[in-house]
């Protein structure tokens, strides 16, 4: 009988304890997949069919390649004009970043603030807008000026965007900037 008290007595803590904590959204429901690509996971060469994309160049930060999603209209998201995915070393999505056109901005927030956990964001009156989104598997930002035509949302995977502030670019340097001559002196 001791050993039946005991294993209720701990059941009526464990559930009381579980109760008791905040709820987590789940992770599959705050997991940063637009148009399908799951950030960090969705690999890049698997892009099909090849008359959607181009490859543009390479993304030096993350060290893939740069591609432009073609043919948007497929994707049914009003005011979406252009995608651009930067890939990594191992061929998975780092960053994808979504051009729109202002009009759609009231209706893309107000779908990211359903969906992500808030971070912080400016004030309508600021010159320049900001406001972040936190995912489980990275983060999001939207970025607009007060008088432009477009705005961007991009979809950072983890570590991404820290790769991305702490690249140098030491490897090559411009043309323009090797050959530029030391300054002289002006004539009195």
């Amino acid at each position: 009988m001791k050993p039946f008290i005991l294993a209720c007595a701990a059941l009526l803590a464990s559930v009381s304890t579980h109760a008791a904590s905040p709820a987590q959204p789940e992770a599959a429901g705050n997991t940063a997949a637009p148009l399908g690509l799951e950030l960090g996971k969705a690999r890049c060469s698997r892009l099909s069919p090849p008359q959607n994309h181009a490859k543009t160049g390479t993304s030096e930060w993350a060290g893939g390649d740069t591609v432009e999603l073609k043919h948007l209209e497929r994707f049914h998201l009003p005011g979406l004009s252009r995608v651009v995915l930067n890939c990594d070393a191992q061929d998975a999505v780092a960053l994808i970043t979504m051009t729109f056109e202002r009009p759609a901005m009231e209706e893309v927030r107000r779908k990211l603030d359903e969906r992500y956990a808030a971070v912080r964001k400016t004030e309508g009156a600021a010159e320049n807008g900001y406001a972040e989104w936190n995912a489980a598997n990275g983060s999001l930002e939207l970025l607009y000026g007060r008088d432009s035509k477009h705005f961007t949302v991009a979809y950072w995977a983890r570590g991404a965007k820290a790769r991305y502030f702490a690249y140098s670019g030491g490897g090559k340097k411009p043309a323009a900037a090797a050959t530029a001559a030391p300054p002289q002196p002006a004539p009195l």
